[in-house]
């Protein structure tokens, strides 16, 4: 009989692979333990074929530092066109990341400082999150652990424009736009969950416990929300601004048959 994680893997990648959720039936027969949710990470990227192109990171539930890898597949460049899934809208972010010059492997006992991670990192980068969550959202009832197995509902990721000059700027304070086939749906100063972009990559760098190779040189980290996530359920065109750091533009595209 095949154990929680092992069906939770053959659920997840059956999902990726068809675009489509799960059934919330059968994903309410599986409860798995944090530890378990980073071991279906792995399986699924194994079950896939896949690697991890970059992370999500944020704070879970409970406070603590959370982790999820971005589909190498997934993860592109400004200018793509983005694929909407069959059977349901997705959820758009836009957020400061880095990508990382050097790795940051575990370091248990010894957390990383700010400055050790600042130095780990090659730039920051204007990017567009995509959520399509195979599994279902907290927000609406599902257990937090589930999430954090289904990659913290990430579908993709979009790289947009970076700078080298990050030290210098106060990322908390930048003023980001987003307009959605030219409508300006978003313009604030801020709105980082934590108030610091940093706050997030720093607490993971330390607190690692994944099983899907951790933070690796050339990979994109991302940090987290500056807008409220916006439901997309159509085509359209996409650009957004982060001040001093970089834009961000691509087009959301009708699923294929």
């Amino acid at each position: 009989m095949a154990s929680t994680v092992e069906s939770m893997v053959h659920l997840l990648a059956s999902a990726h692979r068809t675009r489509r959720m799960v059934r919330r039936a059968d994903l309410d027969a599986l409860d798995v333990s944090v530890a378990e949710a980073y071991a279906a990470q792995a399986g699924t990227l194994i079950a896939l074929g896949e690697r991890a192109g970059g992370w999500k990171v944020g704070f879970g539930s409970d406070g603590s530092a959370v982790a999820a890898p971005m589909l190498a597949s997934t993860c592109v460049e400004s200018g793509a066109e983005v694929e909407l899934p069959p059977d349901r809208p997705v959820i758009l972010e836009i957020e400061i990341a880095f990508r990382l010059a050097r790795d940051l492997p575990p370091r248990p006992g010894r957390p990383y400082t700010r400055g050790e991670v600042e130095d780990a990192v090659e730039f920051a980068l204007a990017g567009a999150e995509i959520l399509a969550p195979r599994g279902g959202m907290p927000t609406d009832g599902t257990p937090y652990p589930r999430f954090l197995a289904d990659l913290l509902g990430n579908a993709g990721y979009v790289s947009g424009g970076d700078t080298r000059g990050f030290r210098s700027i106060d990322l908390a304070t930048r003023r980001v736009r987003l307009w959605i086939d030219d409508e300006l749906v978003h313009d604030a100063v801020g709105g980082h969950p934590q108030g610091d972009p940093w706050a997030p990559v720093v607490a993971w760098a330390g607190a690692q416990r994944d099983r899907a190779g951790g933070l690796a040189r050339g990979q994109v980290v991302t940090t987290g929300s500056l807008n409220k996530p916006l439901s997309i359920d159509r085509p359209c065109r996409v650009r957004a601004s982060v001040e001093d750091v970089g834009e961000v533009a691509f087009a959301f595209v009708a699923a294929k048959r």
